[in-house]
């Protein structure tokens, strides 16, 4: 899913960033009590009883003393949610987690749904026929909004929609089939900058800098060039395959 990658990737960012400027000493000793902190609040102690042995993760900023927490499951496949922590108060600044919605709630969402996108003007001058569409519809329970998804032969139309007491509202209508397109070429991109960043003397060459961004750019099939850069220099450069989980060259 999309929106469970671009959480994953934001998230991944600040990990990085936060192993790059804060001694690993200390997020040893911190991370434990954030995320036991966390996970004994009423919604995560909840949640997370539903998953037996989930997984969770803490890193911290100098910059403002704000921790950060992320919950996976034990497989560590399933994204569960994620916490900002004040360390000097203990205050849960931000916090979400994908719960789905209760089975009630998502059978009268889902007719109701529908009802309301299939008498869409710009959806009804899209499909023409509604008749010849066959019609699948779930709520994205990551992004909290109604996905209606229209399939003919080769071709495929996503309706975004939100739903509530007093309101409805399209938010997007795509082709599903480019949908699909950006969305692999996003995991790859995300892949590759992640095997990049386990290549040998990056973390010497990152030292010192807490400011670098990532650079990637597919250079042939699952072959991808990764940069990281602070300040208009580069720092380190990798080129990796993404089909072999191979580092190929870095410097």
């Amino acid at each position: 899913m999309s929106a469970l990658k671009s959480f994953r990737l934001m998230f991944a960012g600040c990990v990085l960033l936060a192993l790059a400027v804060v001694p690993a000493l200390a997020q040893e000793e911190g991370s434990e009590r954030v995320i036991d902190l966390v996970a004994s609040t009423e919604e995560f102690e909840a949640w997370l009883a539903t998953y037996e042995g989930w997984i969770g993760y803490a890193w911290s900023s100098e910059e403002d003393g704000t921790w950060y927490v992320e919950f996976y499951d034990q497989a560590e496949e399933e994204w569960l949610g994620y916490a900002s922590v004040l360390i000097e108060t203990d205050e849960i600044v931000d916090s979400f987690i994908p719960i789905p919605l209760p089975p009630e709630e998502y059978d009268a969402g889902k007719e109701r749904i529908e009802v309301l996108v299939l008498d869409d003007p710009e959806v009804q001058a899209r499909l023409l026929d509604p008749l010849l569409w066959s019609m699948w519809t779930d709520f994205n329970r990551y992004d909290r909004v109604w996905e209606v998804w229209f399939s003919r032969g080769l071709e495929s139309i996503v309706v975004t929609a939100t739903l509530d007491e007093d309101s409805f509202s399209i938010s997007d209508i795509a082709d599903g089939n480019a949908l699909d397109e950006e969305t692999a070429l996003q995991n790859a991109r995300d892949e590759a900058i992640s095997l990049a960043y386990s290549a040998p003397g990056i973390d010497v060459a990152l030292e010192d800098h807490d400011d670098w961004i990532t650079y990637a750019e597919r250079q042939e099939d699952d072959v991808w060039s990764v940069s990281f850069v602070a300040g208009g220099d580069e720092l380190f450069y990798a080129l990796v395959n993404t089909a072999e989980d191979t580092v190929l060259d870095a410097s």
